[in-house]
């Protein structure tokens, strides 16, 4: 019996790219992949939105990568047509809220493990399926990077940064799903956008949403399973396998986290320069 991966991605920001790679990637023996797209508001929202933002690029590193990844708009019809099924939902809650709007519908016992994704990441690699699923790994969670969270502090007590998991590129295990209950704890989080169809302008504007993570930090602490949650990459939204977009472009960065981040980018093109 084949073991079977489920892609749940948040439909926001739809550059086509994305969604090209993630259904073209090269799938190890023994497994079969599902494709979800779970969105929050139809592809053309994003396409006028982003206009004028993706007129004024420039041709530094950052800007060359986000030309690539919006080369073309994703619409319904091509998303469908590269094997996604595409459902809208309320625009509740993101994050995690994306993935529990999944999960009501879905029975996750019937899957092997699990991609909860957004959908303004840089797919690097048609490989990476291949690379991860392929190997035996104790892991329960595989995130793309460590978090955001008190990086230069824990740095200098050194200590380990602890990974933020808010749903931006993080592979679960069926393990994992059981033990948080089949669905994420969303208690905390009180920010809502239902009915709304616009990319908040400013960083502050979803600070609410931080408070997704906070339950799923708090159990695996309790349950001792810090060791079974690990990273693709020591830097902050950058891996080999994905470089994660900030409110949709990659060129867009939290000063706080723009050094850390251009560490990993080097990091990427160095490997990719060797490869």
């Amino acid at each position: 019996m084949k073991k079977r991966l489920a892609v749940v991605a948040g439909g926001w920001h739809f550059p086509m790219h994305f969604y090209e790679a993630i259904a073209r990637q090269k799938v190890p023996i023994g497994w079969e992949v599902s494709l979800f797209c779970v969105s929050h508001r139809n592809p053309s929202f994003s396409k006028e939105e982003k206009k004028e933002e993706l007129a004024g690029l420039g041709w530094s590193h950052r800007d060359v990568l986000d030309r690539f990844l919006y080369h073309e708009f994703a619409t319904i019809e091509r998303i469908c047509e590269l094997g996604w099924t595409y459902k809208e939902y309320p625009n509740t809650i993101g994050d995690w809220g994306m993935s529990n709007q999944w999960l009501e519908e879905h029975n996750y016992k019937s899957y092997d493990v699990f991609l909860f994704t957004h959908d303004d990441n840089l797919i690097l690699t048609d490989k990476m399926f291949v690379d991860i699923l392929g190997k035996d790994s104790k892991w329960l969670i595989l995130s793309n990077s460590t978090g955001n969270a008190q990086r230069r502090l824990r740095q200098w007590l050194h200590l380990p940064k602890p990974p933020h998991l808010r749903g931006s590129f993080e592979f679960f295990k069926q393990e994992m799903m059981e033990r948080i209950g089949g669905k994420f704890d969303l208690s905390e989080t009180t920010l809502t956008r239902e009915g709304k169809v616009a990319t908040p302008s400013t960083f502050t504007a979803l600070s609410n949403w931080g408070t997704t993570v906070l339950p799923l930090e708090r159990l695996i602490n309790r349950e001792g399973l810090r060791s079974r949650v690990k990273t693709l990459s020591p830097y902050y939204r950058m891996s080999r396998y994905c470089l994660e977009g900030e409110r949709g472009f990659i060129h867009s960065t939290n000063i706080s986290n723009t050094a850390e981040e251009e560490r990993g980018l080097r990091k990427v093109v160095a490997h990719y320069g060797k490869a």
